[in-house]
């Protein structure tokens, strides 16, 4: 006999084609008859979708209902987080992930403690570090609905392992988080057949039957029904009213009897995956990329340092700023896959969060550069908030009233500089006329690039020093011949083409980059192609080129225009009807691993998708992208690319797959990186890697794609006009090459950061009080800086840097770092503190696992493959 375990719980999109104001105003009735419903026995136990944001929203409004919220889950009957919102696991940060659940797990500590459960039942897939990351949380059951494909397993329940040997028990919903609404709206004969569907696949006797959906009513009759139900199927099914922890301690009984899985899963084979929602509303993924770097890699460091010299870490306010992005990290949020007014609303988050973590940033460097003792007028103060040395060529702005500068070292020794550009700029009261303008009021804007080594999780000084005459500037060249290059390559540009010399490898690359263009009569979850297509392949084709050439930092810019297809009709009939505007700028630092790309276009085609191709000699069947804390390898070919019609597949398992940061490929001779600054999206064709830079659609779901047979996804009932999903108007890319002898995905991780951060810096100057939003405000100097504690150095460290956080007691200091291989360990690996201290190892939700004592050599043992481990220092 099976014994179907009925768990009653809501899933509420925070937003999709409706607002989060429209979704509130429904769950704040709702909540109230959730408490109703349990405080009157109408419901044993009740599932609040997992997540806290909801909660903290209707809090807000109804401070008064947070005693008996807390009374229900004391009691056990609701049941809360651990996550603060329901979020994707392929487009964000590993470090997003982490802070979702703090957040989430310390919110619910006031409000009687969370469900230790890993439960993400709509998220458009399953990354492969989940189970590392349930563990660090001291999670071990997991629930999730799509992306597993029959072929991995057709048991229901089973053990989800990760290669450092983590694993978490996990049910895979049958038919989704809605299947068991059969029960309280079918007639008898559809009762029973969904009995039998969701036992079908179970490993044991024990069915798991949630019954809810999106944002659902609660179901008051459900132990009516219930009763009813058991009378009529009573030999075959015994029907009870349950809960997750109690059907995982069920199922802990029956482990032998239970298979092991591992890895991602993206399938469209039993649910849509929207294995294209990477590439929709690439503007909003750009913005969360920014956000998320500057949080991580910038804000928090740079408060721990302001904290060690005496100005109080504020974290009310880092958390306020986290949640803002989490609110945006909703699967179909930062999925894009939502109406315009939706959208809308989410980037007036992404704006306020912007505007929150660069402020923050301006002010603290501005407040310990003013507060440093001896600090003089156009002192210039570089900050750098990662821990390894920064050697890279800085690129800054300064103000000075003469039109030539140099720079020197704090002992008065002259640093190279290249200066960039300079602009003579007003300081005067603005006039109608610029000849009522007085000369003496005008002054100079340098942008000037240097090198000068600045210590991990310190800052330096450089002096700018005024001079007569004028700069000598970059040489901007116009020749026939045109190239850049640095001490690893060389570009050159030649007839509509570039070439790449690496030169340790003595090989030279041609026609390595251009782009492709082609319709898109897709929808905001999935690119298709259209109906009648035609495929463009765009090269440079253009006489407007710049070259600028210094000792540290050279570019190429070349402007132009494409001519395409404004829409899906014109494209049909073979229409060139729209220009599209681009600039294409590639940069190359000094000593730099990068390549780095600028694309700028004006887009005024409709329903298309442009992507950048990097063709490569690389030879292979498969490819590799960085993941919440890892990195994963997948086939360039899809066994089922031909024949997932003939399954009764929901969709066409095209090799568009997700990445973090990078996607790569590499064989015996060589490996292509390419990094990005929000863009999510890569496909590799033969030798060559695609990389989406954007795709415009016009409807949030369409029905009958080429891809993606059958219903709309998002509204099968009706069109929902998407325009803005267009994105019509200019649009700007950031991506960088790196090409290697071999793949080193730490090496990798670590440029990534470099690349995604510039370093904070602030000169010491009246001229412009124009240089940041609020540096016109007056502010205060710390009356005594403390002395900034050196801290550590991950210059030569085999793992990747994850993080910098202070504990939420505000007494440690808590440093992240992985091993990303797949398949080889790390051993051996150390951190040399800069004075003894209290050392521990914690995870990572800061909660103690070892105490290691006072050190200052810690040893930090081995790595497994893909391995996760939290240092802990105390302060």
């Amino acid at each position: 006999m099976k014994k179907i375990h009925v768990v009653a719980h809501t899933h509420w999109d925070r937003e999709w084609y409706f607002s989060d104001n429209e979704a509130f105003i429904q769950f704040s009735y709702h909540m109230d008859e959730v408490i109703y419903a349990l405080e009157k026995n109408e419901l044993d136990y009740y599932y609040l979708d997992g997540q806290l944001s909801i909660i903290d929203d209707y809090l807000k409004v109804y401070p008064e209902k947070e005693t008996k919220i807390k009374e229900l889950v004391e009691a056990n009957k609701l049941f809360i987080g651990p996550w603060y919102t329901q979020m994707d696991e392929f487009v964000v940060a590993g470090e997003s992930v982490v802070k979702n659940l703090q957040i989430g797990i310390d919110m619910s500590k006031r409000l009687g403690g969370h469900t230790s459960l890993g439960y993400l039942p709509d998220s458009f897939g399953q990354g492969k570090d989940m189970p590392k990351i349930y563990n660090g949380f001291g999670i071990t059951d997991a629930v999730f609905w799509r992306g597993m494909p029959n072929e991995v397993t057709k048991s229901r329940e089973f053990y989800w392992a990760a290669e450092d040997g983590s694993k978490v028990l996990t049910i895979n919903i049958r038919n989704g988080y809605y299947a068991g609404v059969a029960l309280v709206e079918g007639e008898l004969y559809q009762k029973k057949a969904m009995l039998e569907l969701v036992s079908e696949d179970s490993a044991t006797e024990i069915v798991t039957l949630p019954v809810g959906g999106d944002q659902r009513a609660v179901d008051r009759d459900l132990k009516a029904i219930i009763q009813d139900v058991n009378e009529q199927f009573g030999t075959e099914y015994k029907i009870e009213e349950s809960n997750y922890p109690h059907i995982f301690n069920l199922l802990r009984e029956k482990t032998n009897e239970l298979p092991t899985v591992q890895g991602e899963f993206m399938s469209g084979s039993v649910s849509k995956i929207h294995r294209s929602i990477y590439s929709s509303r690439y503007d909003l993924k750009k913005l969360n990329d920014t956000i998320e770097n500057r949080l991580i890699f910038q804000l928090e460091p740079l408060m721990l340092m302001a904290d060690d010299l005496g100005i109080p870490f504020k974290r009310e306010l880092l958390d306020y700023i986290w949640k803002l992005l989490l609110k945006n990290h909703a699967h179909d949020s930062i999925g894009g896959c939502n109406t315009d007014k939706t959208n809308e609303m989410i980037l007036a988050r992404y704006k306020e969060a912007d505007q929150l973590s660069y402020s923050t940033i301006d002010y603290l460097v501005r407040k310990i550069s003013e507060s440093i003792q001896g600090i003089k007028e156009n002192d210039l103060i570089l900050f750098n908030t990662l821990p390894y040395t920064r050697t890279d060529p800085y690129v800054v702005e300064v103000s000075t009233k003469h039109e030539k500068i140099r720079l020197f070292d704090e002992m008065n020794n002259e640093v190279d500089s290249q200066i960039l550009s300079t602009e003579k700029v007003y300081a005067g009261e603005v006039r109608r006329s610029e000849s009522d303008y007085d000369e003496a009021k005008y002054y100079y804007i340098h942008k000037v690039s240097f090198r000068k080594e600045t210590r991990p999780l310190g800052y330096t000084i450089v002096t700018v020093k005024e001079q007569t005459g004028s700069n000598s500037s970059v040489i901007a060249l116009n020749v026939e011949d045109k190239h850049i290059e640095n001490e690893l390559y060389k570009i050159s540009f030649s007839k509509g083409k570039f070439s790449i010399l690496v030169k340790n490898q003595g090989k030279t690359y041609e026609n390595c980059l251009y782009m492709e263009e082609s319709g898109d009569e897709g929808d905001t979850y999935d690119y298709s192609p259209a109906y009648h297509d035609k495929v463009y392949q765009l090269n440079f084709d253009t006489t407007d080129i710049t070259v600028q050439t210094g000792a540290f930092l050279s570019t190429m810019t070349l402007n132009g225009q494409w001519s395409l297809p404004k829409d899906l009709h014109a494209r049909k009939v073979g229409e060139i009807n729209v220009q599209i505007d681009y600039t294409f700028t590639l940069s190359l630092s000094k000593d730099s691993k990068r390549i780095d790309m600028n694309v700028k276009l004006n887009n005024q085609a409709m329903d298309h998708r442009m992507r950048l191709v990097v063709k490569t000699p690389v030879k292979t069947q498969v490819s590799y992208a960085d993941t919440l804390f890892g990195i994963v390898e997948r086939n360039n070919q899809d066994p089922h690319i031909h024949d997932w019609k003939k399954l009764g597949w929901k969709e066409e398992p095209t090799e568009i797959y997700p990445m973090i940061h990078y996607s790569t490929i590499h064989d015996d001779t060589s490996s292509w990186s390419i990094m990005s600054k929000g863009i999510k999206e890569y496909q590799v064709i033969d030798s060559s890697l695609y990389i989406t830079l954007f795709r415009g659609v016009g409807f949030l779901g369409r029905p009958e794609l080429l891809r993606r047979p059958g219903d709309a996804s998002g509204n099968q009932y009706r069109y929902i006009p998407t325009p803005d999903s267009q994105l019509l108007g200019n649009l700007e890319m950031a991506l960088s090459l790196i090409i290697t002898d071999d793949f080193d995905p730490a090496m990798i991780q670590k440029e990534y950061q470099i690349y995604s951060v510039t370093s904070p810096y602030y000169q010491v100057q009246t001229l412009n009080r124009f240089t940041n939003p609020i540096q016109y405000f007056q502010s205060n100097k710390v009356d005594q800086l403390n002395s900034l504690k050196e801290f550590i150095d991950l210059n030569n460290s085999k793992l990747v840097f994850s993080v910098l956080e202070l504990s939420r007691d505000g007494q440690w200091v808590n440093i992240r770092l992985y091993n990303p291989s797949l398949t080889e360990a790390v051993t051996n690996e150390k951190i040399t503190l800069a004075t003894e201290s209290t050392v521990r190892f914690v995870d990572l939700n800061g909660d103690l696992l070892e105490s290691l004592g006072k050190l200052k050599e810690v040893s930090l043992g081995s790595f497994k493959p893909g391995e996760i481990k939290t240092v802990s220092i105390q302060r």
